[in-house]
This record gives C-alpha cells, structure tokens and sequence, in this order.
C-alpha cells in the first residue's frame, strides 16, 4: 500500500478512505518487460480519456517500426562522413531540411502507435490496411526530402543543390498524392475502429475520441485533395498547392479544441454522477 499511496502522488503513510483507496488501485496498471513488475499511475502509460486495448507490441507493430526506421534512414543527410571543412558546412545547412521530415515522420509514427495501443485491432483488413500504410510512408520519404531540401535548404537558406524548376507541379503532386494516401489509410483504420465500437465496448468519452481523430485524419485527407485540385485547375496559381497546407495548423487546431470540450463536457456529467 505505501507503493500505491507513493506513485499515486500521496505522501508515505497515508490513510485513504476505503472509497477512495479502491479508485487508486483501479488506477494503477502494471508495467510489463520486467520480472517483477512496477505498478504506475495510468496517466503515465495510457492518455486521460482512453484505455488502452493493445497489448504487448506485436509482430505487426515490430515490422511497423521496422519500416519506419528504414524510411528514416532514407532521411540520412550524408552517408559518407564530410572530409572537408567546405563539405561539414554543407552537410550543416541541410540539416534544417532534415528535422523537417524527421519531425513529420515521427507524427505519422506516433499517430500508428496511438492507433494500435488505443485499438488493439489485427484482424485481415487492419493488417491489409497497415501494409498500405506502410507503403504509402516508404513512398512518400522521397518527394518530402525533396520538397523540404528545394525549399528550406535551396530557396530560404540559399545553400542547397535542389531546385523545384519547371517540375514544380510533378514534384506537388507526388508529395500530395503521398500525403492524402497516409491520411486516408488513417482514415480508414479509425473508421474500422468506430464500426467496432460495439465489440471494443468503447465508452462515451472513447467514442468522443474517436471520432475526433478520425474527423483529424479526414482534414487532412481534404487539404491534400485541395492541393491536388490547385495543381490541376488553378495552373497560375501553383503556389497555392503548397501554401494551402498551412490551413493544417488553423483546421486541426479547430478540431482539436471542439473535440477537448465534448470531452471535458463528459468529465462534468461523469463528476455530477458519483
């Protein structure tokens, strides 16, 4: 009991009400990947609003990450360590480029690790749909890189090789294409997820939470479409297919915002209940 009242944040000796000392256990969950087990706050292993239905990281999570390491390593700036001065300087100016993508990538991993932890699902069509997802990410690695060093390295720094050129449109389409293919894999999985809503005996608050993300992945299915369109049907606008994507911040910031009211909303309900 002094672990429980410890990691709970309680001071050592505590004495809690019978009441109030059952809610605390219920809220500790044991960490796994040791012999003896340390039991933790469910705050520090699972999010508020959702509990975690995925296990131990399966074989399908494993070759996951394995992938998304590959697809890092196609990030790499340089393969070869710079022998000059001249060439760590160059080397140096691309890495601005570089955490861009990482940044980007590491989203895209984060949102699959949330996915499975939140869902646990692996039946045939979550598996069909994570390998699309799979491919879709090895895919787009090359457009981003290419985007990011035409221009952040090349235009903004005024140091980089790369150059959009008269393929402008070619390159906005490819990176397009790879974005609205993620997210709509994304899409997709969540929408499995809510048609097993049943089955997963999802609560109200994880049915709120659910659906936020999947409206989340379904914007940026929209924007990326909507750059796609520029390309095709607003050709003296071009540039517009790369700035529309600053539309993210404001629509999922929008998404974001409603989705935390309908939950802190259930918080109250839930609170004026017991």
């Amino acid at each position: 009991m002094v672990k429980f009242t410890e990691l709970a944040g309680y001071e050592l000796g505590t004495r809690l009400p019978g009441e109030q000392r059952k809610h605390l256990v219920e809220d500790l969950i044991p960490m796994s990947g040791s012999p003896n087990p340390v039991l933790l706050p469910r705050r520090l292993r699972e999010e508020r609003h959702f509990r975690w239905r995925g296990g131990d990281v399966s074989r399908l999570e494993g070759l996951s990450d394995a992938v998304f390491a590959f697809s890092l390593t196609l990030l790499v700036v340089a393969l070869e360590v710079p022998q000059t001065s001249d060439q760590l300087v160059a080397v140096f100016w691309q890495f601005p480029a570089f955490a861009l993508c990482f940044t980007f990538l590491l989203w895209v991993w984060y949102e699959h690790y949330i996915y499975h932890r939140r869902f646990g699902i692996e039946d045939g069509v979550t598996v069909l749909l994570n390998g699309l997802l799979l491919f879709f990410v090895v895919f787009y690695v090359y457009p981003l890189k290419f985007l990011a060093g035409a221009l952040i390295t090349g235009s903004l720094l005024d140091q980089g090789s790369s150059s959009l050129g008269s393929g402008g449109k070619a390159v906005m389409l490819l990176y397009s294409g790879g974005f609205v293919g993620i997210f709509a894999v994304f899409s997709l999985l969540y929408l499995r997820a809510w048609r097993l809503r049943d089955d997963l005996k999802l609560n109200e608050a994880e049915r709120i939470a659910t659906r936020g993300a999947l409206t989340g992945h379904l914007i940026s299915v929209t924007i990326g479409l909507a750059s796609i369109a520029c390309v095709f049907w607003l050709p003296g606008l071009s540039a517009l297919s790369g700035l529309i994507y600053f539309a993210m911040g404001p629509a999922q910031g929008w998404n974001g915002f409603r989705t935390g009211r309908r939950l802190k909303a259930v918080d109250v309900v839930d609170g004026e209940l017991d």
